[in-house]
């Protein structure tokens, strides 16, 4: 499996430092390398941002030149929002896994690299990476925030091996007991018989309630509580007006 590292190069505002480190920690990262910052990447501002993530800022090497933050690396990756002078191929984010993992086990570690704030990657530094890949844009944009880019690569890069973290919180998170569903069917069966609904169109009800999750099964049970609570003050009030005559 691919490692990837997330080069920084020239950062000037801590709380895009921050808000990186967060961003591939999220995405089950942890190699953050600086090269020239400009600001402290251990300040407050930047530990608010990493919120969490402080140990990525703690470990986080930081260089004078792009070439010794590379020095272990096996392909670089230098992100770009402008077109250069220089005739390069430039590869999608949504392209980039696809594009790394034709090349099979020949890469053990890959690193993207990102420019600073204001100017992106010098061509100096972007020279020393291997091939350049951008963030499709529906609107002509300077550059997306770096923070935002980092976010974007790490889970583009990450896709695979993430997952929904949020808990379950709906209804058919749960299981129906065995007694519940044998109810259900007898009182739906029994309201579609009430209401004099065709046998044919009662068994697909009745074979259809085996599919049903229990959040489903629950509004139902709802429903037929109420249709059966409208039929009895319905026939209530019949009975009363016949009574009446």
């Amino acid at each position: 499996m691919i490692q990837f590292s997330f080069i920084l190069v020239e950062p000037g505002e801590a709380g895009n430092i921050g808000a990186a480190a967060r961003a591939i920690n999220t995405m089950g990262y942890a190699d953050l390398r600086l090269v020239r910052p400009q600001t402290d990447p251990l300040s407050g501002i930047a530990r608010a941002f990493a919120h969490g993530s402080e140990h990525i800022l703690e470990t986080a090497p930081v260089y004078e030149q792009l070439t010794d933050a590379l020095h272990d690396i096996d392909l670089a990756c230098a992100t770009t929002a402008r077109h250069r002078l220089q005739k390069y191929h430039y590869i999608s984010v949504r392209d980039l896994p696809t594009v790394l993992s034709a090349k099979g086990g020949s890469l053990q570690r890959v690193a993207i690299v990102f420019g600073s704030e204001r100017s992106g990657l010098s061509n100096q530094d972007a020279d020393q990476c291997d091939i350049f890949t951008t963030i499709p844009q529906a609107n002509p944009q300077p550059s997306l925030n770096l923070s935002q880019a980092v976010m974007l690569y790490s889970f583009m890069l990450a896709e695979q091996q993430t997952q929904v973290q949020i808990e379950d919180q709906r209804l058919n998170s749960e299981k129906m007991l065995v007694e519940q569903y044998g109810q259900l069917k007898v009182s739906l069966s029994q309201l579609m018989t009430r209401i004099g609904l065709h046998e044919r169109y009662q068994n697909y009800v009745t074979k259809s309630l085996a599919r049903l999750g229990y959040e489903d099964l629950y509004l139902l049970q709802t429903i037929r509580t109420f249709a059966d609570d409208k039929l009895n003050r319905l026939e209530k009030l019949i009975s009363s007006a016949e009574n009446a005559e």
